[in-house]
């Protein structure tokens, strides 16, 4: 069996600022800004026609005003504010992935540390509820998070908080932007923010017909075994916007659990055959190809691999508003270029 990644490194290949325990992926730390204290200057509020009231799997929000002092946790609902024109006060540290100054790329234009200022981000997986509480918010938004109902019924007493629509860390990037939209009274450019990503998907998609059609498997890998990421992940529907779908293994997995993602020992490696691997993690892809365990996974041994060696893109296969642009840029050339090498 192999060794079991924590939710943190399988989430910072995506993101989670307040996931649990160290990445076995060697995630390690970015330069960051600072963390303490109130932001100098309050969000923007959204305008739209309030009380609201956003319904979520622990309950529901009911926000009186145009919010001034948003607070992130997680990942993604930073970007959606962003992307409808609004600042939060504070946001998950990036702990993964990012650029020196503690940001994103898809950032750019976006982030102005006189108005935002980073919660750290604790291995412990334990939520800065102090200062949280310190940045005085009148909205606290998690839509994609790990929030337990012990969490939120303490970030409640601070402010209204929105969490996820279903399942911790099961939040689509379609979701994320209706139910920020929604908290921040501005539902319909959510809508329409949505609608155009979802276009310019569609016209990605079609660009890459190679993909269509194509079996996937998306996992984390490491010498001793694989985790796969499973359909309802953020990482794996995005893909299958794309055309993909997935691997047969990869379904009967799902079944068997209701996580993002489970465990496949290495004796069972072909488990998750399918006619493009996609992942990351401990290994080099010339390490992956190199195992003659791996290697017998007929998608490995005939270079139908798109494996991600940058921590950046990685994190942004975790969809959002912002970031879909600028992963798909890179991402679907290395997926097609994959494809066209499957053994199928």
């Amino acid at each position: 069996m192999p060794a079991r990644p924590s939710r943190r490194s399988l989430l910072l290949g995506a993101p989670a600022a307040i996931a649990a325990a160290a990445a076995l992926s060697s995630c390690g730390s970015s330069s960051t800004s600072s963390t303490g204290g109130a932001a100098s200057a309050p969000a923007s509020g959204g305008g739209g026609t309030f009380p609201v009231t956003v319904e979520h799997a622990l309950g529901s929000a009911t926000v009186e005003s145009a919010p001034q002092r948003i607070v992130t946790i997680g990942w993604g609902s930073q970007d959606v504010l962003w992307a409808l024109g609004l600042q939060p006060v504070a946001v998950p540290q990036v702990t993964y992935g990012g650029l020196p100054d503690g940001t994103y790329p898809w950032w750019a234009g976006h982030f102005d540390a006189a108005t935002t200022s980073f919660l750290p981000s604790p291995d412990s997986g334990e939520l800065p509820f102090e200062l949280i509480a310190e940045k005085a918010p009148d909205l606290i938004l998690g839509v994609y998070s790990g929030m337990t109902a012990e969490d939120y019924a303490t970030l409640s007493k601070i402010a209204p908080t929105v969490a996820y629509p279903d399942a911790p860390w099961k939040t689509s990037w379609q979701d994320q932007a209706t139910l920020v939209g929604r908290a921040v009274g501005k539902e319909a450019e959510a809508e329409q923010l949505v609608a155009d990503l979802q276009a310019d998907l569609t016209a990605r998609a079609d660009a890459a017909p190679v993909l269509k059609g194509k079996t996937f498997s998306y996992v984390y890998g490491e010498a001793t075994g694989l985790s796969v990421y499973l359909p309802g992940d953020s990482r794996v529907d995005m893909l299958h916007d794309l055309g993909m779908v997935d691997s047969p293994g990869v379904t009967t997995l799902a079944g068997t659990t209701t996580e993002f993602y489970t465990e496949v020992a290495k004796e069972r490696t072909l488990d998750v055959a399918a006619d493009v691997i996609v992942g990351y993690g401990g290994l080099t892809r010339a390490e992956l190809v190199a195992d003659p365990v791996f290697a017998t996974i007929p998608a490995v041994a005939s270079g139908a691999v798109a494996w991600l060696e940058d921590q950046t893109l990685v994190a942004a296969t975790s969809a959002t508003v912002l970031n879909l642009p600028w992963q798909l840029d890179r991402l679907v050339p290395l997926l097609s270029a994959a494809a066209e090498k499957s053994p199928a």
